[in-house]
């Protein structure tokens, strides 16, 4: 059974290695000219910028993506822990190193306030729950109905009192508001809603599970950059036999019946296959069978703008990942120097600076947006003192993490990878997958993959 993949990013690429591996004729398409999706890089004043993702967190996806493959993820792509995972910082001065030491990270809690150390093993305690009830999802399957709801809460390992606290409060700016006292604390957690493009206050409170993989698993960065690592995974695929072909848009997608037969290119080729995944932005695919095959986007989520530098000199706090939160009323900045880790990155002497801020999609990544940016790195001592070599920015344009969804547990398991009416086309990707960045986009392509061996799209 012939296998097309729509979209190289790392959905795409994952279940389009995880296919290959075990035999499958594989044929991978993207619209863009290189492979990646978001996870793309460009050269600029002697450095190496990545334009996208920047960091992993929880890497038992991509270790099992490499293991299935039987080949050492060590060998193709070098990770580094960051220690700290990240820096948080406030108004007021206060400042969270969250170090992998515990006595350093109860000594760093112990200057936010009285309560901060006790709020934080909570957040640990409730962010197991969150966990398990993840691991619980990965491993069961889709949650798209009555058969796969029961399925969820009586298959398994997940307990009762592992959903409850999820159930009771249904955001997760409700489970802060109710079990963290310190504020710092309470919007540091919150920001991490961020992660699927939601405020914390529409944002499942089972998305607790990402400051938690923060503060257990790590924060791992990838010498070379993101796009290194999807490069990576290309040749993995290509090394099975995956044939991956870039510069190819779809216009839409042939149908027989109730199964998908080719791809209709955008330069009118068809390209047949038995099975079809779609690992693009789920309301693309739909818009290829006549948008009938998921349900209206709601509110948009958060789109995520990007300004970058390539500066002389490095920021006086050398921190490669950090948060700056000033007020209740400014989004806050993310940000990576990632010359802090990987040198090579840029010439000697030089630091690559990349900010990011969400706003609502649309809104204009240009020089206004750079500009107040750089005012902000400023204030909060993390500009270097050196000329500027190259500047940019990216993004704005669109959300980058697929549909909105709602607060109450099981909004947080998104519907099923399949296609209600298709027989043989699949989804991946963030917009059907959402949570902890990268990790859960292999996942989906992971999953994909698992659904076409085990008969989904026969």
């Amino acid at each position: 059974m012939s296998v097309l993949v729509i979209g190289a990013g790392f959905a795409g690429l994952s279940a389009a290695t995880a296919l290959a591996a075990r035999g499958y004729p594989i044929r991978v398409i993207d619209a863009a000219e290189a492979v990646g999706g978001k996870a793309q890089a460009i050269d600029a004043g002697g450095a190496r910028v990545d334009l996208g993702p920047t960091i992993l967190a929880d890497l038992e996806p991509l270790r099992r993506l490499f293991a299935a493959s039987r080949s050492p993820l060590e060998q193709a792509v070098s990770l580094v822990r960051l220690d700290p995972a990240l820096v948080a910082t406030f108004a007021g001065g206060a400042i969270l190193p969250l170090h992998a030491d515990p006595g350093a990270l109860a000594h760093a809690l112990g200057a936010l306030g009285p309560a901060a150390r006790d709020d934080w093993d909570r957040m640990l305690a409730l962010g197991a729950r969150a966990a398990r009830l993840s691991a619980h999802y990965y491993a069961r399957g889709d949650v798209g109905g009555p058969g796969g709801l029961l399925r969820f809460v009586l298959g398994g390992h997940a307990r009762l009192d592992d959903i409850v606290p999820f159930i009771r409060r249904r955001s997760l700016a409700g489970l802060l508001d109710a079990h963290v006292r310190t504020p710092e604390l309470r919007r540091f957690l919150g920001h991490c809603a961020r992660f699927l493009g939601l405020d914390a206050d529409r944002a499942p409170a089972v998305a607790l599970v990402i400051p938690h993989l923060f503060a257990t698993t790590g924060i791992w960065y990838p010498l070379g950059g993101t796009a290194t690592l999807a490069r990576a995974v290309r040749d993995l695929a290509v090394k099975h036999g995956a044939e991956i072909e870039t510069g190819t848009a779809v216009a839409r997608l042939e149908l027989a019946g109730h199964r998908v037969t080719a791809a209709i290119t955008a330069d009118g080729r068809r390209i047949p296959a038995d099975a079809c995944i779609a690992a693009v932005d789920a309301h693309t695919s739909a818009r290829w069978l006549a948008g009938d095959a998921v349900p209206p986007r709601d509110a948009p989520t958060y789109a995520a703008r990007v300004a970058w530098w390539v500066v002389e000199g490095g920021p006086r706090r050398a921190i490669h990942h950090a948060f700056h939160f000033a007020s209740e009323h400014e989004h806050p900045v993310y940000l990576a120097v990632p010359t802090v880790t990987d040198p090579t990155l840029a010439p000697a002497g030089t630091s690559v600076i990349y900010g990011l801020v969400h706003g609502r999609p649309g809104a204009p990544a240009d020089q206004a947006f750079a500009d107040d940016v750089r005012t902000r790195l400023v204030r909060a001592v993390a500009w270097p003192t050196g000329r500027v070599l190259a500047h940019g920015v990216a993004g704005g344009g669109e959300s980058c993490y697929g549909g909105a969804i709602d607060p109450g547990l099981f909004a947080g398991f998104r519907p099923s990878q399949r296609v209600p009416g298709v027989a043989n086309l699949l989804r991946a990707g963030g917009s059907v997958f959402p949570g902890p960045g990268l990790a859960n986009v292999i996942r989906s392509g992971l999953r994909a993959a698992d659904l076409v061996c085990a008969g989904a799209c026969s």
